[in-house]
Formats: C-alpha cells, sequence, structure tokens
C-alpha cells in the first residue's frame, strides 16, 4: 500500500508541470523586469501562470510566492490550494502542505489530486498521532464523514427517497386494490423497509455532515507547537502537537488560539503556529 501511495505521489506532483506545459503555447510577456516595489499588480491567471512555469523549472520557492500571490486574488480556489501543497511539499514544509490539501478538500470535495497527495503526506509524518482517547464523535467522522462529500450524502438521500417511496406507494397501491377485490393483501416489502432505514441513515448522516462542516478545523503548520495553560508567553505547557495535526478551534485571544485535539485535550497556541482549514474561519 504504501508503495502504491509513493507511485501515485509521483505522478500528483508533475501536474503542475503538464499544466505548465499547457501554458507555454500562450503568449509570453517580453517586457524587461522592473523592480518588485514598483511591478504592476498581475492578474489571478498572469500568477498561476508564472507559478505553474516555477514549478515546472524546479523554482519551488518561486512558485509559492506566484500561487501565494493568486490565492489573494482569488482565495476560493481548491486548484491553487492543491498546487501550493504539492509545491510546500517539496521545500519539506509538510504542515504547510497538508494545510493546503485539507483546505481545498473542503471547499471542493471532488478534487481527486489534493485528496490523494494528503493520504501520502500523512503517511509521511515522522509523528502522526499522540497517546489520546478517540471519542466516538471522531471514529465516526474518521470512518463515514470524510469518505463523502455533502454532495454526496445529498444524492444519497434524494435517491433513497424517491426509490423507498416508489416501492412503498406501489405497495400501498397493491393492497388496496386487494382490499376491493377481497383478495388477500400482499406481504410487506423487505426491501422497502431496508431502503427506509438506509433513508433515516442517510438523512442522519447529511444532518450530521451539515454541522460537521460548521466546525471552525485548524492544522498545525510548524513542526512542533506546545499547547500552554493559558495565553501568552511563559506559561506551562500541556502537550505537544505536531506539524500536520488536526485540531478544533475553542477560543481565541489575540494572537493566542485556544484548541482541542480530539480526545479532550484543550490547550493555548500561538495563531501563527496553524492554518484555519475547514468550518467558519474563527481567526
Amino acid at each position: 500500500m504504501s508503495s502504491l501511495l509513493k507511485i501515485l505521489f509521483l505522478l500528483l506532483i508533475l501536474i503542475p508541470s503538464v499544466r505548465a506545459e499547457q501554458l507555454a503555447t500562450a503568449p509570453q510577456d517580453k517586457s524587461p523586469e522592473v523592480p518588485a516595489a514598483s511591478a504592476p499588480k498581475l492578474s489571478f491567471e498572469e500568477y498561476f501562470a508564472r507559478g505553474t512555469k516555477n514549478y515546472q523549472e524546479k523554482k519551488f520557492e518561486d512558485a509559492i510566492v506566484n500561487f501565494e500571490k493568486a490565492l489573494d486574488l482569488h482565495p476560493e480556489s481548491a486548484t491553487v490550494l492543491t498546487d501550493l501543497g504539492l509545491s510546500y511539499f517539496r521545500v519539506q514544509k509538510k504542515g504547510l502542505s497538508i494545510a493546503m490539501f485539507r483546505r481545498a478538500l473542503y471547499i471542493d470535495p471532488s478534487q481527486t489530486v489534493a485528496e490523494a497527495a494528503l493520504k501520502f503526506v500523512l503517511s509521511q509524518l515522522e509523528v502522526k498521532e499522540i497517546p489520546h482517547q478517540i471519542e466516538t464523535y471522531e471514529r465516526l467522522r474518521s470512518a463515514v464523514l470524510n469518505t463523502i462529500s455533502i454532495n454526496g450524502f445529498h444524492l444519497l438521500t434524494v435517491l433513497l427517497f424517491f426509490t423507498c417511496g416508489f416501492i412503498w406507494l406501489r405497495f400501498l397501491g397493491r393492497r388496496r386494490k386487494a382490499f376491493e377485490l377481497e383478495l388477500a393483501p400482499p406481504g410487506t416489502p423487505v426491501i422497502g423497509m431496508i431502503l427506509g432505514l438506509g433513508l433515516v441513515l442517510s438523512l442522519f448522516f447529511t444532518i450530521l455532515k451539515t454541522y460537521d462542516l460548521t466546525i471552525p478545523r485548524a492544522t498545525i503548520i510548524a513542526d512542533k507547537v506546545s499547547a500552554q495553560t493559558a495565553p501568552g508567553d511563559g506559561q506551562s505547557g500541556l502537550f505537544d502537537l505536531y506539524a500536520g495535526f488536526e485540531v478544533i478551534v475553542r477560543n481565541v485571544a489575540n494572537d493566542w488560539i485556544q484548541v482541542s485535539y480530539p480526545g479532550g485535550l484543550t490547550g493555548w497556541v500561538k495563531k501563527d503556529s496553524l492554518m484555519s482549514t475547514s468550518g467558519k474561519n474563527a481567526f
């Protein structure tokens, strides 16, 4: 499984290069270089084209700069976030890489590139988790909610609703006809009962997924950060968090964020040590 992930990720990191080759046929700006301070602002497409070209040339730091500028113009671009994640991985910033992929998937759950890349980078972390008690909700979120997008739950619920409705309406029609003809009523449709149960579960998970998307979560981007008992320098440390860990944002106090790690561990960390990746941006 690990070998397959590596092969897949090697293909994924070439994606910005392919995009750059496609952009190569576009007219190039031949104007002379101007100092950065007086350089005119470019469009989203121009920054994105420069970023993909930098990536192709293995100038990953320059690619990050241009992708970041493109992201400033379109903060909800899942494509740019994915390419930023790939670029950060190439400069060994795994925390930022993971944060970008998670943000991209929050915006567009159909981003298969970001999904596969996230799985690979998570598998490469030196510290994947710290000892904690796994809560029932987090286990359910990992096993079910994170595997299907909200649109997927909506589609499943609608399909089950109409299929189940059709079966039960047909059953009621047959039963009414049997009553009119004084015949034995038809048996209760087992498949209808099963689909009805599936509809209830699908509706339940749809509501749960909707709720989960409102929970503000963030990703640790610093290599290692100590969660403290209170905001401010010099406070006692409770536990350590590492790059790539996902936490829930609980509170904000100036430059400090109170976060919870799954399992009930709660502490304060500096704002610049993490990046908001899903739910409402609380900081």
